[in-house]
């Protein structure tokens, strides 16, 4: 009686497209010069496991080639790349090979480069459009067009069944071409991008309602809406918060010419959900930032705010803690230089009970002695806070005296001795943070890492005890530079 013969799990495909996918080949690592996280390719592992044998190559091949990116693959020969096209799921053009490509399974497409350089070049606009259209199952695309002065391809963008992420940037809008592309995509999309999309008219977020009248465009499913109002080349943007009923997240960009009043009405009658609003690169006034604010009361609250204002006058203040039932994250820029008004920060951390992140960022006149008296005059409403941000750019004391050794120095023994001192008050510093449970986060860039240098420990030790009682606090970022609380087991 013979045994049957035992397959190797090894000689599964199931087994081994499982792993194939645990294998290193796109990984995240920490960029050196931002200290933001970033996407390496790293495919030698999978590489050497894909010569094993031909049922391995095969297994395993569709993984290596599951992601296109321009910027690592443009070594390859442009036969290879076609050849293997057809694998491909996603893909990001920033910069890499001419088309065309075989590949029609694609769910996710980023096209943001599209000119020669001197690292290569682009995919030229006829691909870029031969992509959308041979690829209708699309669940995300980031499409940045040529020029705003070329008309959107509005041909395969409608053509896209199941589009959940969009955004299209450098496109003109023209001729209810915008208009066409979002009510074919509004049965799909939830989080919508609009960029420099030029020539839209008022009224172009009309649709016809069949019947030979007109009726406001709906996107039922936008919850994340993002996009720049600029009224020199679109009208009627302000009303695009209208057409998403179950917003909760809105990102704007108000530029020229806005119609702030209109906006905000538009925001209090028709987004009923919102609860996060960011306002970036502008410099609102007072009554814009308040107006801005009080657009979204008729929401549940906003849990999330990251806010550009001219100043933190008592109005702004008075606006933002009107959420203070709510608020959970805070992040607030002060565009115009000046006196940063250190009792309405403190009003903030007094009054949003549940912020478990605040950061406020400027720069301006001051004392680092001021601040620190004005935030421990009052305890803190934040128990739960575990981020604090003070990105005040006010003078040092440890700064300022010494420009003579850093620049002055002319002999060999004065540079050593200098280098000396440094080495022994950074190691001292460092004692003293650890002494009281803290030590310097990683610095990624070298203006950072020169900051952290710069700041003496009195200095840092007398930022950190403003929240020695509170516990729960991680991380402290002082001018740029972010201090770690230590674990119990360090």
């Amino acid at each position: 009686m013979s045994m049957a013969k035992q397959t190797n799990p090894l000689e599964i495909p199931e087994i081994l497209t499982k792993i194939a996918h645990i294998l290193p080949l796109w990984v995240q690592v920490t960029s050196k010069y931002t200290g933001t996280p970033e996407t390496t390719f790293e495919p030698k592992t999978l590489l050497i496991c894909m010569r094993v044998s031909k049922l391995w190559y095969q297994v395993m091949l569709p993984v290596f080639w599951h992601t296109y990116n321009g910027v690592y693959y443009s070594k390859a020969p442009l036969s290879t790349i076609h050849r293997f096209s057809p694998h491909f799921r996603v893909f990001r053009s920033y910069l890499g090979h001419e088309g065309p490509y075989q590949c029609t399974g694609l769910v996710d497409l980023n096209m943001s480069q599209h000119c020669k350089t001197s690292f290569g070049n682009g995919v030229d606009v006829e691909t870029q459009c031969s992509l959308v259209a041979s690829n209708r199952d699309l669940k995300k695309l980031y499409w940045h067009g040529p020029s705003d002065h070329v008309p959107m391809d509005a041909n395969s963008l409608t053509g896209l069944r199941r589009i959940n992420d969009l955004m299209i940037l450098c496109w003109l809008g023209s001729n209810g071409l915008l208009s066409n592309v979002l009510q074919s995509i509004s049965g799909t999309v939830t989080r919508l991008g609009l960029y420099s999309i030029h020539g839209v008219a008022e009224g172009d977020l009309m649709v016809d309602s069949g019947n030979g009248t007109k009726e406001q465009l709906i996107l039922p499913r936008v919850v994340k809406l993002a996009y720049r109002i600029n009224h020199k080349e679109s009208k009627g943007f302000e009303d695009l918060v209208r057409c998403c009923p179950n917003l909760k997240k809105l990102y704007i960009i108000p530029e020229d010419n806005y119609d702030m009043t209109r906006l905000t009405k538009n925001m209090q009658e028709c987004c009923s959900k919102l609860e996060a609003l960011t306002v970036k690169y502008a410099k609102l006034d007072d009554n814009d930032s308040v107006a801005l604010l009080m657009g979204c009361r008729s929401g549940p609250g906003l849990v999330r705010l990251r806010f550009n204002v001219g100043r933190l006058s008592n109005a702004v203040t008075d606006a933002i803690l009107a959420y203070s039932a709510t608020l959970q994250s805070i992040k607030i820029d002060i565009l115009i230089p000046g006196i940063l008004d250190t009792t309405n920060l403190l009003r903030i951390l007094m009054e949003c009970r549940h912020a478990w992140r605040v950061d406020i960022g400027g720069r301006g006149k001051g004392t680092l002695e001021e601040l620190l008296s004005t935030l421990k005059s009052r305890p803190w409403g934040c128990k739960g806070l575990e981020f604090l941000g003070l990105r005040w750019e006010i003078s040092s004391p440890s700064r300022g005296d010494d420009d003579y050794n850093r620049y002055g120095i002319r002999t060999k023994e004065e540079r050593d001795k200098k280098a000396k001192d440094e080495e022994e008050r950074l190691e001292a510093k460092a004692s003293r943070l650890f002494g009281i449970g803290w030590k310097a986060g990683r610095q990624n860039s070298n203006h950072r890492d020169s900051i952290e240098k710069e700041q003496g420990a009195e200095e840092v030790a007398g930022v950190l005890g403003l929240v020695e009682d509170l516990k729960s606090v991680k991380t402290i970022r002082w001018n740029d530079v972010r201090y770690v609380r230590l674990s119990n087991s360090e």
